[in-house]
């Protein structure tokens, strides 16, 4: 981006509690960024717009949009939460721009945290998932705008509307504006971050692989994960400068969650006989 449990619409206003909607803009990312950073489960993001989208609602949903991705973006921020339950790795761009991801599945097109029914099925919820169906767009004057993805089921005629009898954001829409910004600078922190591990040689990309009960291999490809050995061999001047900048804490963080790939296979393993029951 330079660029849930069921009642989904209740997280996205906890979430959001904490304008103008917009001019003809594009989304706040680069094509090939947005492929990796924020097209996990947007599939019509529209900016929009009062005149065009004055009619339109927001109401509960469940988690059903994000249950095709074995991975969502996760912040710096959520690593102390997320690590207790996700595996977390770093990716980088073709053009070079680092993020984080929670591994959410072991084979292609799945999430084994929701469930048939749209439950998502873990104690803390990646605020990249909470924060559907919306994203921020960035216009060519830089200007941030709402976007939304239009396809989701959460939008239509019914639940709480985005816009006034005014045709004016109502204060839902201008709570999101103000968690998405807040989102996107968590985003670039963690880039930030990942640069600096990076830069410090800490950084190794490998393909980690969990064996599954019927005899195949899951592997997550093309991963990058802190290199322990390289860690241990720091000078203590970068150790320090580690621990200051805030980036230790999120090595330590990112190192126990790996341990999260054997509760992932098992999870993975529980879903597939849950399945097969129903079946």
């Amino acid at each position: 981006m330079k660029l849930m449990n069921v009642k989904l619409i209740t997280a996205v206003l906890a979430l959001f509690a904490t304008i103008g909607v917009a001019h003809a803009q594009k989304p706040a990312v680069s094509a090939k960024d947005e492929a990796q950073m924020t097209a996990f489960f947007y599939k019509q993001p529209v900016v929009l717009n009062k005149d065009a989208h004055k009619g339109l609602h927001i109401k509960s949903g469940d988690a059903r949009f994000a249950s095709k991705v074995s991975s969502v973006p996760i912040l710096m921020a959520e690593f102390p939460e997320a690590c207790l339950e996700y595996p977390i790795v770093f990716t980088k761009s073709s053009e070079g721009q680092w993020m984080a991801l929670a591994i959410t599945g072991l084979t292609k097109d799945s999430n084994s945290f929701v469930d048939a029914s749209g439950r998502w099925n873990a104690r803390y919820v990646p605020a990249s998932v909470r924060r559907y169906p919306f994203i921020l767009a960035e216009g060519i004057d830089g200007k941030l705008s709402l976007a939304a993805d239009l396809s989701a089921p959460h939008l239509g005629k019914e639940g709480a509307p985005l816009f006034d009898e005014k045709g004016q954001p109502t204060e839902l829409v201008t709570g999101v504006m103000k968690s998405l910004a807040e989102f996107q600078d968590q985003a670039n922190l963690t880039a930030s971050v990942a640069q600096k591990l990076d830069d410090a040689k800490l950084l190794t990309q490998q393909n980690m692989q969990v064996k599954l009960s019927d005899g195949r291999n899951a592997v997550v490809e093309g991963v990058w994960i802190v290199d322990e050995a390289k860690l241990r061999d720091l000078s203590n001047d970068n150790i320090l400068s580690l621990f200051k900048g805030g980036a230790l804490a999120a090595v330590h963080a990112h190192m126990m969650s790996l341990r999260n790939l054997v509760v992932l296979l098992e999870l993975t393993e529980a879903v597939k006989t849950a399945s097969a029951k129903t079946q």
